[in-house]
């Protein structure tokens, strides 16, 4: 099989000790683009959290895509505007948030294309802040925000995270798409949003069957892709439902630089 386009995702996946491209990654990327191979990155990120990856790999400015918070929002490369955007109003997740800030120690983050808002300035949102190189936005709920988000991010224990979900799915029921990104990231998004459905919609833009698609990834919010893609790639540390469903499970792990693996291996 002649694969034309892979789809990566970011954290457990491409980046090595979660903050930077190995050189190991890096020129295995570009000996694929050499090769005529798109390489997507597909992350759950707002852009501002990719964008230095992409110049650093020398993508913006060129022919391709980048697919941002979890597919809620797809980004075109030559001129980094935004072709695809899938968001919701403010007032359908009122609601959960109010839930979950009733929980206690449960940070909120809001998402709009290069928005950013958190409700609390806390030390963890500061950190989170200088990994994604973006300043939030305070705000008190999601009612203070004049447009509609495109993701809403809950992070706290998995017992709080847990209780959040089921609160959502009984008040919310299909009209939202709810996964886990980390042990402590739990992500809403509108029906129909996930990186699957990215994967097929970014390859029918480019022209690319989905058989001829590649996609890697490490955690629950990466198996839609694996599933829908030609070839779903497990990294070797992710989770084991996720492994238990690719097509193949890397022999190194993200710190050994599994990407590059798997571009060398299938990538002719």
């Amino acid at each position: 099989m002649g694969y034309k386009m892979v789809f990566s995702d970011m954290d457990g996946t491409l980046l090595w000790k979660g903050v930077r491209l190995s050189v190991e990654n890096f020129e295995a990327i570009q000996r694929t683009v050499d090769k005529g191979v798109d390489f997507v990155i597909c992350t759950g990120r707002g852009v501002f959290g990719v964008e230095p990856y992409l110049k650093e790999l020398g993508m913006i400015g060129k022919k391709g895509y980048v697919i941002c918070q979890n597919g809620a929002a797809v980004y075109d490369l030559r001129d980094m505007s935004l072709v695809i955007k899938k968001s919701f109003s403010p007032t359908m997740v009122q609601p959960v948030a109010d839930f979950a800030r009733s929980l206690g120690s449960v940070a909120m983050f809001y998402y709009d294309d290069r928005n950013f808002m958190c409700e609390k300035l806390s030390a963890e949102v500061a950190e989170y802040c200088q990994t994604m190189k973006t300043k939030p936005r305070v705000i008190d709920d999601p009612m203070d925000y004049e447009g509609e988000l495109t993701k809403c991010l809950f992070s706290g224990p998995r017992e709080k995270l847990e209780q959040i979900k089921k609160f959502a799915k009984d008040f919310l029921g299909e009209t939202v798409n709810l996964f886990y990104s980390s042990e402590t990231y739990l992500e809403l998004v509108i029906s129909g949003v996930d990186k699957g459905s990215a994967l097929e919609e970014t390859a029918g833009k480019a022209g690319v069957a989905l058989e001829e698609t590649i996609a890697i990834g490490d955690s629950d919010n990466d198996l839609p892709m694996i599933l829908k893609a030609g070839l779903g790639v497990a990294m070797k540390n992710g989770e084991e439902h996720v492994k238990a469903a690719a097509d193949y499970v890397t022999e190194k792990t993200a710190e050994e630089h599994g990407v590059a693996e798997v571009l060398e291996k299938f990538i002719r």
